[in-house]
C-alpha cells in the first residue's frame, strides 16, 4: 500500500502532468521560456523530469525522490499501424553491478528498492510506424506504479535467473530475451566497454555492461492499460 506521505510529496507533480496532458514538447518549451537556443537537458525525458517537474535526473543507487523512494520513469508509446498503443521501447531501471547482485539477495537487493514506487510519466512518440518530431511528442498521462505481491513474485524469479547466470561465470551469456518483467540489455558505449564480474571459481572476469531493463511486455500489460489514452485516442 502506498502511504499518505507519498501520495502528498507527489500531488505537485500529479498536477503538473495533468495541466501538461494534450500538450506537445513544443507548447510546454514556449511556456517555460525554453528556446532553440537554450540548451535541453536530455531531450524530451530531460525537459520533462528536469524542466517540467524540477527534478533532478540521477544515474545513483538512490531513487529520483529519495525521500519518499520514489523513481520517475518516462515512457514513450508508439500507436502501431493497426491502432494499438504499446511501449516505443524497454525501460532502463539501473546497471547491473555484477559482483554486488551475485552477492544479494532478493529481500534487500538494489534492484528491488528501484521498482518499489514508480511515477510513470507517459508520451507519444511514434505513429503509424513513423518517429515525431521531438518537438511534436504530445504528452499523455502519467501513472503511480507499486507493484503487488504477485508481480513482486515475477520480478523476483527474473532477478533470480539472472542473479545465477552470474555467480556461475556467465555474465556475459545474458540475453535481453530472458525475463517477464526485466530483462539484462547491454549499455555501454561499445562492445569493447567492459567491467568485472565473477568467473564462477572465485574471480573475476571481464564482460560487457549491462542494465536492468523494463521489459516492454512489464509496460504493455501493467502501466498502458492503466492510462488515460483520450488525447491520443482516434
Amino acid at each position: 500500500m502506498i502511504s499518505s506521505r507519498v501520495l502528498e510529496n507527489l500531488q505537485p507533480l500529479f498536477e503538473i502532468i495533468k495541466k501538461a496532458k494534450g500538450k506537445t514538447i513544443r507548447q510546454i518549451k514556449e511556456e517555460l521560456f525554453i528556446t532553440d537556443k537554450c540548451k535541453m537537458k536530455k531531450g524530451a525525458s530531460g525537459l520533462i523530469v528536469e524542466n517540467l517537474l524540477g527534478v533532478e535526473n540521477n544515474n545513483r543507487d538512490e531513487a529520483d525522490l529519495p525521500e519518499i523512494g520514489c523513481e520517475i520513469k518516462i515512457l514513450p508509446l508508439q500507436i502501431n499501424r493497426n491502432g494499438d498503443i504499446k511501449a516505443k521501447e524497454p525501460t532502463a531501471i539501473q546497471m547491473i553491478n555484477y559482483c554486488q547482485v551475485a552477492e544479494e539477495i532478493w529481500e534487500t537487493a538494489k534492484l528491488r528498492t528501484k521498482i518499489n514506487i514508480t511515477f510513470w510519466v507517459v508520451y507519444l512518440a511514434k505513429e503509424n510506424g513513423k518517429a515525431l518530431n521531438q518537438d511534436d511528442y504530445i504528452i499523455v498521462d502519467y501513472f503511480l506504479d507499486h507493484p503487488n505481491a504477485t508481480q513482486l513474485d515475477v520480478f523476483k524469479k527474473d532477478w533470480e535467473e539472472i542473479q545465477q547466470y552470474i555467480i556461475k561465470g556467465d555474465a556475459d551469456k545474458l540475453s535481453c530475451s530472458m525475463g517477464v518483467f526485466i530483462e539484462p540489455k547491454t549499455k555501454g558505449a561499445n562492445n569493447q566497454d567492459k567491467t568485472d564480474a565473477p568467473d564462477g571459481k572465485g574471480g573475476l572476469i571481464k564482460v560487457r555492461r549491462r542494465a536492468f531493463y523494463y521489459k516492454k511486455n512489464y509496460t504493455n500489460t501493467q502501466i498502458i492499460p492503466n492510462l488515460d489514452l483520450s488525447v491520443i485516442n482516434k
